[in-house]
């Protein structure tokens, strides 16, 4: 990998080249009841330097974040900025319905704890609204409007005719953000390509069809963002390897003191008894948890090497 835009990025970082004042639009809109942290001003920062070269269209870039570490809330800033930018349309989609009900928490249900925005939003003085829509024909261009979807379910709308329902056309004739949550789900196409897919099979994959969208305007903004992407893979990160803004992993999350401390217990022991030891533990932490008083729910996570029958 050559030329890695967040290398490059992290240059210009170290040496005070990017401007991270949050602007009053963005601060003053989003629920004062969550702290901006440090690098979720870093990545709001890279994004509105990146975004400010015109040569840089349409613009695809990924946000390579933790787990928890505020990806959707980093989404929630952007999308205020691209509103100041004159973006009314935004298409958000994941390849879960679950997170689909979780980010609508985040983003619409204003009586929500998670709710990201301020009760009253507001642009020059004027109160907007931000409103779920079916399709971007009806939307209205004083509001914030947006699709959610799944990966599967956009796929099959685009290449299906339904009514009401989404459209290529609606993309050609609006300028649309795409906000990919999950997205290393929707690189079948790049992970495969060494097995040589002909051009029908590509037009079915969901990588296709989202790209597709992409190039419909001269316009259209595809932000992606996940946790995990396989680096590894020679195809996808030749793909992202101008296309990675920003990388804040796991480590990085831990040092800033953000996560929660991980105590690593090895045990050696055939898979049974390691088993039956993970549950005697969990059952034990339940226990002192209840003489406490202390709500625990235990999760156990066994991880099968090869298939789900294993």
């Amino acid at each position: 990998m050559q030329n890695i835009l967040f290398e490059e990025y992290d240059i210009l970082s170290k040496r005070w080249r990017l401007d991270k004042n949050v602007p009053l639009y963005i601060s003053t809109n989003l629920n004062n009841k969550f702290d901006i942290r440090e690098y979720q001003k870093e990545a709001y920062a890279r994004f509105i330097d990146y975004f400010s070269n015109p040569y840089n269209q349409p613009i695809h870039l990924l946000f390579n974040m933790a787990t928890w570490s505020g990806k959707t809330f980093v989404m929630a800033s952007l999308i205020l900025e691209l509103y100041e930018k004159w973006y009314r349309n935004f298409l958000f989609f994941v390849n879960s319905t679950n997170i689909i009900e979780k980010t609508k928490e985040n983003f619409i249900n204003t009586n929500s704890s998670k709710y990201l925005f301020n009760d009253k939003i507001v642009f020059n003085g004027k109160q907007i609204k931000i409103k779920e829509v079916t399709n971007f024909t009806t939307s209205l261009s004083d509001d914030i409007n947006i699709k959610f979807t799944t990966i599967q379910g956009l796929h099959t709308d685009l290449n299906s005719i339904k009514e009401n329902g989404l459209s290529y056309e609606d993309f050609e004739d609006n300028k649309i953000v795409i906000l990919s949550d999950e997205a290393h789900h929707i690189n079948s196409t790049t992970k495969t390509w060494k097995l040589g897919k002909n051009e029908e099979e590509e037009k079915k994959s969901w990588e296709y069809t989202v790209m597709k969208i992409l190039n419909s305007h001269k316009e259209n903004l595809l932000l992606e963002f996940t946790a995990t992407i396989d680096l590894k893979n020679e195809f996808i990160a030749e793909k992202y390897s101008d296309k990675i803004i920003y990388k804040y992993d796991l480590k990085e999350f831990r040092l800033d003191w953000y996560s929660k401390e991980v105590d690593i217990l090895k045990a050696d022991m055939e898979q049974n008894d390691r088993i039956l030891q993970a549950l005697i533990l969990s059952q034990y932490r339940l226990k002192i948890a209840e003489k406490n008083k202390i709500y625990c729910k235990p999760v156990i996570l066994f991880k099968a090497q090869k298939t789900v029958a294993e």
